[in-house]
């Protein structure tokens, strides 16, 4: 996983692919307090952004999750959500397999102990060997936040 802020995005560009270049440049550019809910084609099905608003739930409450085609960039418009995440393992067991039509594998608690607070103009970067689990408090009783995910297919 990599982690930064909005403001330090540029200092990331000359490390990555064009295509994530290219959607972190979108996170860069874009004033999501004018961003509908919905999702958005940046380069077709190579690279898209989802924007979505929910209220985060205990870490229980959600499953961990992975993707076999996309890296995403998971970043928050507004309010504040912790991420859980760790490596993908041989004990990594999957759950609901929708990889076929969906990209997304739901696995067995996977005991993470590692997590970032998203909010602030906070992203990660989290790849297909990463399990994660968004959408967690981050405050007692929880939060309104509007998320955006942008889906980086890895050919």
């Amino acid at each position: 996983m990599i982690c930064g802020t909005k403001a330090t995005i540029a200092d990331l560009l000359p490390y990555v692919s064009d295509r994530l270049a290219q959607g972190l440049r979108y996170l860069a550019e874009t004033d999501f307090r004018t961003v509908a809910d919905g999702k958005y084609e940046l380069d077709g099905d190579k690279l898209y952004a989802t924007v979505a608003h929910y209220t985060t739930e205990p870490k229980d409450a959600k499953k961990p999750e992975s993707h076999n085609r996309y890296i995403d960039i998971q970043y928050l418009g507004a309010g504040t959500e912790k991420l859980y995440y760790t490596a993908k393992t041989d004990a990594s067991r999957v759950v609901e397999d929708y990889s076929a039509d969906r990209d997304l594998l739901f696995y067995a608690d996977a005991g993470e102990r590692d997590s970032v607070t998203l909010g602030d103009g906070v992203f990660a970067i989290l790849f297909p060997w990463e399990l994660h689990r968004p959408g967690c408090h981050a405050v007692h009783g929880g939060c309104e936040v509007q998320k955006v995910v942008v889906k980086v297919r890895m050919d």
